[in-house]
């Protein structure tokens, strides 16, 4: 009996991929377990964001190749998510001709067309692991994982042949009352830091009738919660939309454009019967639409709170990070949010560190987080990422004392902010979404995400529960409550 063991890395979108690996794996008749030690296969799904989760991964793997050695264990490593560009097995795998026959088309192979290109090794991909390294995958080539599996053990893993389309691939259940929807992959934005573009390829969505027919068969097994992820929102649908309506040299949408595509999904997903809230991430500024603004407002399941990524403050800084929004493009989306509700809850990314920062444009961040009144911010300290933009045209110039000077100056005002604006919500009578239980505390978050924190002393709350109540303490980032 094999078993398997997934660890996960950064996003929502991530989050959701791995949880189509599950169903993939137990479908195939192999086994999860939350213990790595006892796994036969270990998947790490990864993230590229930040140059010290790849480190990490690389250690990881390092260590547990170590341990198995020492065990006398055969252990099976791979890696899928944003780290990876392209799918292949390492070359103790490949028989020696086909190896030496398609060594070289190899290295220029991004995307598989069929299962022989799987047949490949790339020398120069991953060499800070060399043997330690049993495979890779590209997310959206998960129908192949069954067949390089079997290649791998040398036996068929069950139902090889079932698994077809990505965006199409069911997800396992681990929430009993939230579910994470993708409706899109890819990116074409192409800023200078990101390597997206690269690993998650072009941008496809998927059709509205799809999602609102797995929206409707999660609420009927208790879903009261949906968050749609992709890795631009806001752009869904516009591969297929009539060309007149998408602004590809401002890659916006036209201002005569009736109605958004993904606001006519948010439409669609609002009608269904007993789901109570809808959330979505990721978005950019550039390409967001009133009518997407005010569905937080128009629609009764949309709630108000929205991540959206900034990056910096400074405008030049922003044009050098081929960001297509300018700060005052930014802030004036986060006007109207706020001026429709006071604590409408919004979140975002900022980089400190980037190429050629000076204290001007770092100053214009503090700026912007002293007038935006974020409620979280996600700060990064700049890497280079191999294979992007930046990293083939601008130099990594910033020392590393001054990077950590800039994060720690912001992150110490956002705990400030964070605090202040969590205030706001003292003595309001709120409706929580029980997500789960830790040690004596149940724990969910309020519409507008505030995660809060509370004990049950009559043993009447239930996980997914929609519970009424006070919120009667702020502690950091944290609410505390009372049921009413």
């Amino acid at each position: 009996m094999k078993k398997y063991f997934i660890q996960t890395f950064g996003c929502a979108m991530n989050q959701a991929d791995s949880e189509k690996i599950n169903m993939i794996l137990l479908q195939s008749g192999i086994f999860r377990t939350q213990k790595r030690e006892e796994a036969d296969i270990i998947i790490f799904n990864t993230c590229s964001v930040r140059q010290k989760w790849e480190d990490r991964v690389f250690g990881m793997i390092r260590d547990i190749k170590l341990e198995a050695k020492r065990n006398n264990k055969n252990v099976i490593i791979g890696i899928t998510g944003c780290m990876i560009r392209k799918t292949w097995m390492n070359i103790k795998y490949l028989e020696e001709e086909f190896h030496k026959r398609n060594k070289q088309d190899a290295k220029q192979i991004t995307l598989v067309k069929n299962k022989n290109w799987i047949f490949n090794h790339d020398d120069k991909l991953f060499p800070r692991l060399k043997d330690n390294l049993d495979f890779t995958l590209r997310i959206e080539e998960i129908k192949y994982l069954p067949f390089i599996l079997s290649h791998i053990f040398g036996e068929a893993i069950w139902n090889e042949h079932k698994f077809d389309d990505y965006l199409k691939q069911n997800q396992l259940r681990e929430s009993k009352a939230s579910w994470i929807i993708i409706i899109q992959s890819g990116c074409d934005n192409n800023c200078s830091y990101c390597i997206v573009p690269q690993t998650r390829w072009r941008e496809k969505s998927r059709p509205i009738e799809d999602i609102v027919k797995e929206a409707k068969k999660l609420v009927e097994d208790w879903v009261k919660e949906i968050t749609l992820v992709g890795q631009n929102v806001n752009s869904y649908w516009k591969e297929f939309i009539d060309k007149k309506f998408w602004n590809k040299e401002k890659w916006k949408w036209n201002i005569w454009l009736e109605k958004s595509p993904f606001r006519q999904l948010l439409e669609e997903l609002d009608k269904i019967e007993n789901l109570d809230r809808i959330r979505f991430t990721s978005s950019n500024p550039h390409d967001m639409t009133k009518d997407i603004l005010d569905a937080h407002f128009d629609l009764k399941k949309t709630c108000n709170y929205l991540h959206f990524a900034l990056q910096s403050g400074s405008n030049s800084m922003l044009k050098r990070m081929i960001r297509k929004h300018t700060y005052e493009d930014f802030k004036k989306m986060l006007n109207y949010l706020r001026s429709r509700d006071p604590n409408f809850s919004i979140s975002t990314d900022i980089i400190v560190g980037y190429s050629w920062e000076t204290e001007e444009m770092f100053e214009d961040t503090v700026k912007a987080f002293d007038e935006c009144q974020f409620d979280f911010v996600f700060i990064a300290r700049y890497s280079p990422r191999k294979w992007t933009i930046a990293d083939k045209i601008y130099p990594d110039d910033i020392f590393d004392e001054i990077k950590a000077e800039r994060w720690h100056k912001l992150n110490d005002k956002m705990i400030e902010i964070v605090t202040n604006r969590n205030k706001n919500m003292l003595w309001k009578i709120e409706e929580v979404l029980v997500s789960g239980k830790k040690d004596w505390y149940f724990f969910g978050r309020t519409r507008n995400f505030k995660e809060v924190f509370f004990k049950d002393e009559e043993n009447k709350i239930e996980e997914w529960d929609l519970v009424k109540i006070k919120i009667t303490q702020v502690d950091w980032f944290v609410l505390k409550w009372e049921i009413v």
